[in-house]
């Protein structure tokens, strides 16, 4: 849980005017709520990489934070979550031009709905340094007739044409990239997610998503079951031996989703006879389990469209 209480600070990841919240049970992490990134939470060991990172890795950890915020995760960032997230390549220029379309469309109620470009979403949906380079993007699109600012406030609007375009991107989308994480959520298991699950899931080129980290309204096993019906495969953990775990691995094998299956090793003598028949992965360390996650995902289901192998 994270109190009510706000206090105005620059973002560690952008340096935009961001609130730096009160953290409650949260260890080490302290959460932020950023205008352009998003909400995340940074580990302390964190704080020193994000000193010394450039403008181009900012965008792209921005960049990244706010996708992961738009696949409904609060990422929770480690030294090594940082250090590999700025290796990832940049999207290309074409792709960061339909990115900053596709954002245009958030939030319109009707057709012809104005937006403005100098939200900082924006400068994160493209994975931009600064406003500058959204302003370019901007321009590209409006040479290409897809939208265009407006004379009298100087916000911008799609063009027929734009709206046709970003209802074509939006139905060319491919599989889903989440993966629903299944496991306990038990304090000690905090280092096995930020450097086991989250890291070996998004290594693969997955986006890794946790029930706790996600903000929603809905009760929570409606949540779970929603997030699970919108992955494209689930891996449950079940050293604890949460029954939540088996009803979720249960329930994502009922709708012919993959499972992988994982468990500390100290803790696979006590797994249900029901799960023993399936090959688990029984690690002892966070960095070992990233590492075989990421192998078995590779290997079961192919690398991800995110993998970042080739960076």
């Amino acid at each position: 849980m994270i109190e009510a209480m706000f206090v105005p600070n620059p973002c560690p990841v952008c340096n935009t005017s961001a609130n730096m919240l009160t953290p409650k049970d949260h260890g080490n992490y302290v959460p932020w709520d950023c205008p352009r990134c998003g909400q995340f939470h940074v580990l302390g060991s964190a704080v020193g990489p994000l000193g010394r990172i450039s403008l181009e890795q900012r965008a792209k950890l921005s960049g990244w934070l706010f996708e992961q915020t738009g696949v409904g995760s609060t990422p929770h960032l480690t030294r090594e979550l940082v250090e590999r997230v700025i290796t990832l390549p940049l999207p290309t220029i074409g792709e960061r031009a339909d990115r900053l379309l596709l954002e245009a469309l958030k939030g319109q109620s009707k057709l012809g709905d104005r937006f403005d470009t100098s939200e900082p979403r924006f400068v994160a949906a493209t994975y931009s340094q600064d406003f500058g380079e959204v302003s370019y993007i901007l321009r590209m699109l409006s040479e290409r007739g897809l939208m265009h600012t407006t004379a009298l406030d100087g916000r911008c609007e799609l063009t027929p044409n734009g709206y046709i375009t970003a209802d074509t991107l939006t139905r060319r989308a491919g599989p889903s990239h989440k993966v629903f994480v299944a496991m306990s959520f038990h304090e000690t298991l905090e280092a096995a997610y930020s450097n086991g699950f989250q890291l070996g899931i998004l290594n693969a080129g997955y986006d890794p998503v946790r029930v706790d980290r996600v903000e929603h309204t809905n009760r929570i096993d409606d949540e779970i079951i929603a997030q699970i019906r919108a992955a494209s495969f689930i891996v449950a953990d079940f050293t604890g031996h949460r029954g939540g775990v088996y009803f979720e691995a249960g329930f994502a094998l009922g709708l012919n989703l993959p499972v992988i299956w994982t468990c500390r090793k100290d803790d696979m003598a006590s797994l249900h006879f029901d799960i023993r028949q399936f090959n688990t992965i029984d690690w002892k360390t966070p960095e070992e389990l990233a590492s075989r996650l990421q192998r078995r995902i590779e290997a079961t289901l192919g690398k991800g469209p995110k993998s970042v192998l080739d960076a």
